[in-house]
């Protein structure tokens, strides 16, 4: 009975990970939030050991944080962050789309094309979690294309950062059209095979996401096309 149940410890805190993981990304649990064991236990029908596990690999991951007489609680974006997580995405994408140009065949231009147009085609009138995974789907098949596995995942952990945490009713909807158009133009200049202009284009569209983000956060009036 012991080996099983050593066995089982760490699916069960996987588990556990995983649902509180899409419970902050559903914004079932707010930013802010705190997060009392007795209640996750009950909503996770699991023992207050893997909530407690679980909790502590969140901490160690950015997406919760612990203060003494506070205990554990979903952590709130902060502009510093903000700044930081973009400055990393930018440099990432650019090596990103410059090796996916050298590396890319044509199935993986058609499925990036795909991408691209459940993006366009998607523009409901408020940004929406499934707005978020269709952008960052069509950013992490230009990683998929550079056939770097390490890339892609720490690009998809940089995605998960900023757009798990985010508010909804923070974001401008205002911004959707104009996101669907530069990932139009990225698209043109990858299919020419144009590293130069694929670079500075990927870091333009990455700079105006940070720049709406930040504007969103501060709760600043939106440029025009921001």
């Amino acid at each position: 009975m012991k080996a099983k149940a050593d066995t089982t410890a760490p699916n069960l805190i996987h588990e556990a990970y995983r649902k509180i993981k899409q419970m902050i990304f559903e914004q079932k649990l707010a930013p802010g939030q705190k997060l009392v064991y007795e209640d996750l236990g009950k909503l996770l029908h699991m023992s207050r050991t893997p909530i407690i596990n679980a909790l502590n690999r969140l901490e160690q991951d950015g997406f919760v944080a612990s203060e003494t007489f506070r205990g554990f609680y979903v952590k709130p974006i902060d502009l510093q962050e903000v700044w930081d997580a973009f400055g990393v995405r930018e440099a990432l994408e650019a090596y990103a789309v410059e090796q996916a140009i050298k590396m890319a065949d044509a199935d993986d231009m058609a499925l990036l094309e795909e991408k691209l147009r459940d993006h366009e085609n998607y523009m409901p009138h408020y940004y929406t979690r499934k707005k978020f995974l269709m952008d960052s789907e069509f950013h992490l098949q230009i990683a998929d294309m550079a056939k770097n596995t390490v890339l892609k995942y720490l690009l998809k952990r940089n995605f998960e950062h900023i757009f798990l945490r985010a508010r909804l009713d923070n974001y401008d909807p205002k911004r959707m059209p104009v996101s669907a158009q530069e990932h139009r133009r990225l698209f043109e200049r990858v299919k020419k095979k144009d590293i130069m202009g694929s670079v500075e284009m990927v870091r333009t569209h990455v700079q105006r996401a940070r720049d709406h983000v930040i504007r969103c956060l501060t709760h600043d009036e939106p440029e025009e096309g921001g």
